[in-house]
């Protein structure tokens, strides 16, 4: 295995993302209605409103952050991206002394706004932390046990770790 692909799912970009969606739904709403009922709205307002709604959903629901590993060239690379924009640069990898995976639980609690569900709860978060010269590189974040297994796996074997 060359590559590794890891998709940040705690990058901060879930809220915009769900925006997004919900403008390409609206958009896509503006559209149909202006097909099924006689509106005497102008057909240009009603393209510029769905038309802006569906170009910033497009752009909102985009938005996405990772990390590449590339094994066979030793670099990595932590990148952002938008639409088909990526921004990133490739660093060597360092020398890796050992890969962990590491169980971190604690708990949630969310102050009340009046406005959205208060949740409370326990929460685990399953890191796969990289060691390099005694220190720790990099941790990636997993939801659940069986995909930071499974990463754990992959870059073990990548970097050819025992």
């Amino acid at each position: 295995m060359k590559h590794f692909h890891y998709k940040n799912k705690n990058d901060g970009t879930k809220g915009p993302r769900i925006l997004g969606q919900i403008f390409l739904a609206s958009g896509l709403i503006v559209i149909l209605l202006s097909f099924i009922n006689d509106l005497e709205t102008e057909p240009t307002k009603i393209a510029l409103v769905a038309g802006g709604a569906l170009v910033i959903g497009a752009i909102l629901s985009s938005l996405n952050s990772g990390t590449l590993f590339d094994f066979q060239n030793r670099r990595f690379k932590v990148y952002q991206k938008i639409l088909w924009f990526e921004s990133g640069e490739w660093e060597e990898l360092p020398e890796i002394d050992q890969v962990d995976l590491v169980h971190h639980s604690f708990r949630t609690s969310y102050i009340p706004n009046g406005i959205t569900p208060t949740l409370n709860g326990q929460v685990t978060i399953y890191k796969v932390v990289m060691v390099a010269n005694e220190t720790k590189f990099l941790a990636l974040d997993f939801s659940r046990e069986k995909d930071a297994v499974k990463a754990l796996e992959k870059i073990k074997t990548g970097m050819s770790i025992g």
